[in-house]
């Protein structure tokens, strides 16, 4: 079989991004890469298959242990809160600069939108130059929001959202119920498309979201406890993933701390990143009632509940959609910096409400 093959077979979609790699692995490597796109659309899914073939060196239990997360040679440097602090970069710098573990090349995976002019100036030299045999491999949303002396150092990858249909028909080929409505919800990612598919947490807490959505004449208590309700759906959505991952190692009188902890932090990034969709959930469904208001009813995402929808813009026919939509961007701001996610998906709501009910009846 072919290096595509191997690696990344099952992958769906960014053929051309795919080809790329593949051929990298079949006629040698850069030293660092920038994979850009839109969240949510594969990068990272790739980068660790890209990555554990890397580190392999054709050793294929190698390389399945390394997709696992199991391997010391491949690293994934996340961000703290906003940015990727200095003592991060010097971490990296000191690792680069020495041999793999155990493995034929070290592979080190960072976020390139989280570099500050500080934190990349460190990293400069050692990303055009790295020692030993070490590949970076950088995230970005758009290549255009690296700072240039980063992008230029590096071979651009662009990944793109996945068309509708082909997650819609991939998510057929594994007996999901309802393809094309969870190819909608992905949003171009079939990863987050499977996980509405197969994850009963997840749509519990988009039933929630959109109670949350459409409850327009709530007071703050009210609110309030809609809030609480999306917090404790995500808490469940972390407590599921954190189990999952238990799940995958050994027995539990085997595990190590290192694989506890190691569960434990995916189940706090799979709780954050369920308060993130709750704030996208939102921002679809409003987007969804300003397509049905102007009468492209075919556009809508949330094709299971076109009826609520237009019951909604049926009893607030002066709102802002679009309006209410928008304000949802200070809500990831605050998500992104931290601020705790009660507060943030309170002022959320208290926004669009404004939104929503100012034009007709006042706030």
């Amino acid at each position: 079989m072919t290096a595509m093959a191997e690696t990344f077979d099952g992958i769906v979609g960014n053929e051309a991004a795919i080809r790329a790699l593949a051929k990298a692995l079949d006629a040698g490597v850069s030293h660092a890469y920038l994979f850009h796109g839109p969240p949510g659309v594969g990068k990272r899914t790739v980068a660790r298959r890209f990555g554990a073939a890397l580190v392999a060196g054709g050793d294929l239990v190698a390389e399945e242990r390394a997709r696992r997360g199991l391997h010391p040679d491949l690293s994934e440097i996340r961000p703290e809160g906003m940015f990727t602090l200095m003592d991060q970069v010097r971490e990296v710098v000191k690792l680069a600069s020495s041999r793999p573990f155990e493995g034929a090349r070290r592979v080190i995976m960072l976020d390139a939108d989280s570099f500050n002019a500080e934190s990349a100036n460190a990293l400069l030299k050692t990303l055009e130059e790295p020692e030993g045999e070490t590949v970076f491999i950088l995230f970005a949303n758009a290549r255009e929001g690296v700072m240039p002396t980063i992008s230029s150092r590096a071979q651009s990858i662009r990944f793109d959202p996945v068309p509708r249909p082909e997650v819609a028909e991939f998510l057929r080929t594994r007996g999901a119920d309802e393809p094309e409505l969870y190819a909608a919800l992905g949003r171009g990612s079939v990863g987050l498309s499977v996980r509405y598919a197969e994850e009963g947490e997840l749509r519990s807490l988009r039933d929630v979201v959109f109670r949350a959505a459409f409850s327009f004449d709530e007071d703050f208590e009210g609110r309030y406890k809609v809030v609480e309700e999306i917090v404790d759906r995500a808490k469940k959505v972390g407590e599921a993933r954190e189990k999952a991952v238990l799940e995958g190692f050994e027995e539990p009188d085997l595990r190590t701390k290192e694989e506890a902890k190691r569960a434990e932090r995916a189940g706090k990034a799979a709780r954050d990143g369920a308060v993130r969709e709750a704030v996208e959930l939102l921002a679809m469904l409003f987007r969804d009632a300003g397509v049905v208001r102007f009468g492209a009813g075919d556009l809508v995402s949330n094709v299971d509940r076109v009826g609520e929808i237009e019951a909604a813009v049926e009893r607030t026919p002066d709102a802002d959609w679009a309006g209410a939509s928008a304000s949802l961007e200070e809500a990831r701001t605050g998500l992104a910096y931290n601020v705790s996610s009660e507060a943030t998906l309170e002022v959320a709501l208290s926004l669009t409400r404004r939104q929503i009910l100012g034009f007709s009846r006042g706030s």
